[in-house]
């Protein structure tokens, strides 16, 4: 019997532990192209702390805060060109890593072109007045006397 209480009191921690989880997302440049977007979420049930982000395996930034889980943040990396290996490690053992690549041609920023409202154009216009036009003309033959035979 003794046996069995211990066996199940040092299961116990491994039931009821917890486990970290990260996850690191790049989801776009910034105004340079030098300038690369990444999210980082707390994806496990316990919160992650001192976060640190390496970049082709050497330390580059760390993160001294604490993230609860399903929370996240945003963090720019200004990188060479080239491709790189950008890693995020915490203590408490969560871990994840992406390849990213870098141009050295910058990126070109899509303004939108004007546009004309609809309401505002020639068609629209033209539309309109034909409407109005058959209108009138079939409301004059509905009002004109019907000839009796």
């Amino acid at each position: 019997m003794k046996k069995i209480i211990a066996i199940v009191l040092l299961a116990m921690p491994i039931v009821f532990s917890q486990e970290a989880g990260i996850l690191l997302n790049n989801y776009g440049y910034g105004e340079s192209p030098n300038e690369v977007k990444f999210t980082i979420h707390c994806s496990g049930d316990v919160p992650i702390s001192d976060i640190t982000v390496y970049v082709d395996g050497e330390e580059y930034k760390r993160l001294p805060f604490t993230l609860n889980p399903k929370k996240g943040i945003s963090t720019t990396l200004i990188l060479e060109p080239g491709e790189h290996l950008v890693e995020v490690k915490t203590p408490e053992g969560a871990y994840d890593s992406e390849v990213v690549s870098v141009s050295s041609v910058p990126h070109e920023t899509f303004k939108p072109e004007e546009s004309i409202s609809f309401t505002k154009s020639n068609t629209f216009k033209a539309v309109v007045v034909f409407v109005a036009i058959s209108v009138v003309v079939v409301w004059l033959l509905m009002k004109r006397p019907k000839l009796r035979l």
